[in-house]
């Protein structure tokens, strides 16, 4: 039997010798033992994830998501560094469940809840994070008309919760 390459899918045998193969900008497997390589079946499937591909790419108009997209093919999140794009793309990431939410509908307490909804997932950092990049996002989109107003700029990051060290440090000069 040859071994046959096409191109986007990674086909492949796996350890126990089952042919698998993978769609490979989706991730998405191909269950080759109900479409075989080549049949109308694995056509169908093939077409079923580029179509689920090419709507996940397409944003709608007056979302974050076409903020968000706006925003990282334009030169001010090109041009920056690797890390800090890395960075950012955390963030998108994190927000890409509320991706299809209109402009409008973003206020200060929504901002807040989002950024308390990362902070208790992921900890205090990463939603003072996520706050501090929506308000760059909103304030990016304020100077290309995307909104009128930036819901994330006057709010502050979470405080962080104190211990009393200071107290043990003046208590320990005290003592010596």
């Amino acid at each position: 039997m040859t071994h046959v390459l096409i191109k986007g899918f990674k086909v492949f045998r796996d350890r126990h010798g089952k042919q698998r193969c993978y769609h490979r900008a989706a991730g998405t497997p191909i269950d080759l033992f109900k479409n075989p390589i080549g049949s109308a079946g694995f056509i169908a499937e093939c077409t079923r994830i580029a179509a689920l591909l090419k709507a996940a790419d397409t944003a709608k108009p007056g979302t974050l998501g076409l903020l968000i997209s706006r925003y990282r093919a334009h030169a001010s999140f090109t041009d920056l560094a690797p890390r800090t794009q890395a960075d950012y793309q955390r963030c998108f990431d994190y927000l890409k469940p509320i991706a299809d939410t209109p402009l409008y509908r973003f206020s200060s307490p929504l901002v807040v809840n989002i950024r308390d909804k990362a902070a208790q997932m992921h900890g205090r950092r990463f939603g003072n994070y996520v706050k501090t990049v929506l308000a760059l996002l909103f304030a990016w989109g304020k100077e290309r008309g995307y909104v009128s107003v930036n819901p994330a700029a006057a709010i502050k990051g979470d405080p962080q919760v104190r211990s009393d060290f200071s107290e043990l440090g003046s208590s320990a000069k005290v003592a010596s």
